[in-house]
């Protein structure tokens, strides 16, 4: 039960993540900015806080591969960064003291992070010419305050997929 709910939410953020390019680039001031939502990505982060490790290798694989699969610019691109930061994710964790405020900054900094790694690999490989300066104030910005937003309600999901997970164990 608890593996359904977790594919299908997971699915749902695939989605929505998707869904989202054809609303944005929002034109303010006569320049495109770019809203890029990674609700998917913030998802397995948190798993591998609330979930563990395991799980949230295991969905970073599957869902990596998949999100590869359906963009299909370049094989391996999310399937490798997905991965790279649960174990990242997990490691750091290890130093900070846990609590909401710094999940929030550990899970928001990856977000920018792996938004930074796909845009360095598509600006060597030649896929995107976006300036540096202009990725960072017209899609890296704004994309990092719109995560922020959506961190709540998906901290949320989470947290009551976890209740979930508990009660199952509990009952067995």
């Amino acid at each position: 039960m608890r593996t359904i709910f977790l594919f299908l939410i997971s699915f749902l953020l695939l989605y929505v993540d998707i869904s989202f390019t054809n609303i944005s680039p929002i034109d303010v001031a006569f320049l495109n900015v770019y809203f890029v939502p990674k609700l998917l990505f913030m998802f397995i982060l948190l798993l591998s806080y609330y979930l563990g490790l395991k799980w949230s290798v295991t969905t970073a694989l599957i869902l990596g591969l998949m999100t590869d699969m359906y963009i299909g610019t370049i094989y391996g691109l999310h399937l490798f960064g997905f991965v790279l930061f649960v174990l990242f994710m997990n490691s750091a964790f290890r130093v900070f003291y846990r609590d909401y405020v710094t999940l929030f900054f550990v899970v928001i900094m990856n977000t920018f992070l792996f938004d930074t790694y796909i845009y360095l690999i598509y600006r060597v490989i030649g896929v995107i010419e976006m300036p540096v300066f202009d990725y960072f104030a017209l899609r890296a910005v704004p994309s990092l305050l719109l995560n922020s937003i959506l961190y709540i309600p998906l901290l949320i999901v989470v947290i009551i997929l976890s209740k979930i997970r508990k009660s199952v164990f509990n009952n067995r």
